[in-house]
């Protein structure tokens, strides 16, 4: 496969928390986005469970994918209804209940491919984007983010 193609199926999946973690390589990295710093790709996937739970209808849809070399940047849209409670593993942010409310959020996400899997994962939000926007759209103010 090719590196555009493992990066937009990684991505598409990331609504399925064990999908999403057969792509990554033992050692893989996630950094960007609300994380202080890189951390092990195993650990981020509590984010992406905890953003399941909170909104079980999440999908994510690519609008584009670049590739240089064994990298590809993906800009996609998230979205999804907050019917669950949202407890994301990060240090100040307290347990969200439901909202109800439904989200659209943009993202950029820079995948390193190795082989057939995904070594790193960096996610780059725009300004309007990621789960700050998210967090905007539901109603919830983190200072800070």
């Amino acid at each position: 496969m090719s590196v555009e193609q493992i990066a937009s199926d990684f991505i598409t999946k990331m609504d399925d928390v064990s999908a999403a973690a057969s792509y990554l390589t033992p050692d893989a990295v996630s950094a960007g986005g609300v994380l202080p710093q890189p951390i092990p790709a195993k650990e981020a996937i509590g984010m992406l469970s905890a953003l399941k739970t909170a909104f079980p209808d999440l999908k994510f849809d690519i609008q584009n994918v670049t590739v240089n070399g064994n990298q590809a940047t993906v800009k996609a849209i998230w979205s999804g209804t907050n019917t669950g409670p949202l407890n994301m593993p990060l240090p100040g942010l307290p347990s969200i209940p439901a909202t109800g409310k439904h989200v659209s959020v943009k993202d950029t996400y820079i995948v390193t491919v190795q082989g057939d899997k995904i070594s790193r994962l960096e996610v780059d939000s725009p300004s309007d984007g990621g789960i700050p926007a998210a967090l905007g759209q539901i109603g919830v103010a983190v200072p800070g983010m």
